[in-house]
């Protein structure tokens, strides 16, 4: 089938429900293949499928710099010499861009405020219809300026007055519901005069506070270890091997003046703990889709991109886990506003990485409990790690035997290949490492 018979670019006057009785298609049929959520917005020059479009294409994310979704942004996309003009939906996705060659390569621009276009980068186009996550930055705030008043005796009113910023630290974010929309919100008011206009920004921005502790302190030592051994009967080394493989470089990171436990947010996991009972889906996989879907992939950073340590192949940055530390926090909190509990049972957590949903094996009644734990201290990660150790029954068994491949299963699941392979021989290498210097 050529592109002519299966591609239709909007004109003036089309609509949806009209190109779609033209070429004997229902409308629900066109929004489904080309994944349009409303079907009274096409714009012109938008490319329309007939039929399902050949699997090359890409969608793109954009974020501001605190990973808000960027609404009503004017995109471009130019792919063979055409141009298809969009804007940003309320969850900062572009529809769905497809091309007839997986040769082709896709520029992407945005419109400037001044109305001129700025191209931000060029992708190649993907079998699986791949997110392109572009983040900004800058944070976006939409609001307008106001008129200066005029004062009684038709002056201006002095415009180098100047209200001080508010910001009360002691405040408490209102309470969070899976219907809040991340970003910004701007308040427009006036002055403490009551004279010149204000506009007063908030968000919806959970605090740490909501789930983690003071940093009390306090690492790990040899004899922690040893007595950590006695306690699961099993060898010292094997406990410092899992503790090194899960957290080689630090169980804790210093961000201002605070130290946060290390996390690994699950993006997999935030999509099954948010679906309800009886679907495949999450209510947030399309509409927050860098914190809701597949897995993320763990990734090589190269001159030439991300390169997918596991096939060898180019991935786009927003498959990939990303960085550690603060990083993984703007994942964590982002989805922390869709869903508190879910969120904090998506991410592993410190020293030995224990998953947040497993917070009652570990000795917990609510995985809030269990992240407060979690950002007091290395004896807390120990503790928590021994009374998971005697819940997993594999894991243990694993220990006792010395069976690396067996303690990479009960840490991490029958899928620990996928995810790391090498992990039963870094085991394996860590414990040598330990009797080695014992």
């Amino acid at each position: 089938m050529n592109n002519q018979n299966r591609l239709y670019i909007v004109k003036v006057g089309d609509t949806l429900s009209k190109i779609a009785q033209t070429h004997g298609i229902s409308v629900a049929e066109l929004q489904k293949i080309n994944k349009l959520a409303n079907p009274d917005l096409v714009l012109v020059g938008q490319r329309i499928y007939l039929k399902h479009p050949p699997p090359a294409g890409i969608r793109t994310l954009f974020l501001d710099r605190d990973r808000n979704p960027i609404q009503g942004l004017r995109y471009r996309f130019d792919i063979d010499g055409q141009h298809t003009h969009g804007i940003t939906g309320s969850n900062g996705c572009t529809n769905a861009m497809f091309a007839e060659s997986f040769q082709s390569r896709i520029e992407i621009w945005v419109e400037r405020l001044d109305g001129r276009w700025k191209r931000i980068t060029s992708v190649m186009p993907s079998q699986d219809n791949k997110l392109v996550t572009l983040i900004s930055a800058h944070i976006a705030v939409e609001a307008r300026t106001e008129a200066h008043p005029i004062a009684a005796d038709n002056k201006t009113v002095d415009t180098k007055l100047r209200d001080k910023p508010i910001f009360n630290g002691a405040a408490k974010p209102s309470s969070l519901h899976a219907n809040v929309k991340p970003g910004m919100k701007v308040i427009s008011t006036t002055t403490s005069t009551g004279v010149l206009p204000l506009a007063v920004v908030t968000g919806e921005v959970p605090e740490l506070e909501d789930f983690l502790d003071p940093y009390i302190g306090g690492d790990l030592q040899i004899h922690d270890i040893e007595s950590g051994a006695k306690e699961l009967k099993c060898e010292a080394g094997l406990i410092y091997a899992i503790a090194k493989q899960e957290s080689a470089h630090s169980s804790f990171f210093s961000h201002g003046n605070r130290m946060l436990p290390t996390i690994l947010f699950e993006r997999h996991q935030f999509k099954q703990r948010t679906q309800p009972k009886g679907s495949a889906t999450s209510p947030f996989e399309s509409s927050h889709p860098d914190v809701c879907g597949p897995a993320y992939r763990r990734a090589l950073k190269t001159k030439q991109g991300w390169i997918d340590s596991r096939t060898k192949s180019a991935i786009p940055e927003s498959e990939v886990y990303g960085r550690g530390g603060i990083f993984q926090y703007k994942h964590l909190l982002k989805a922390y506003r869709l869903a508190a509990e879910p969120a904090l049972e998506s991410c592993s957590w410190g020293k030995f990485q224990v998953m947040g949903s497993n917070y009652r094996a570990a000795g917990f009644s609510d995985v809030r409990s269990f992240a407060k734990a979690m950002s007091r201290s290395e004896a807390e990660h120990m503790k928590a790690f021994l009374q998971f150790a005697k819940q997993k029954k594999l894991l243990l068994e694993g220990l006792r035997t010395r069976d690396f491949t067996k303690i990479a299963e009960g840490h991490n699941g029958r899928a620990w290949r996928t995810i790391n392979p090498e992990y039963a021989a870094n085991l394996k290498k860590f414990y040598e490492e330990y009797t080695s210097k014992t």
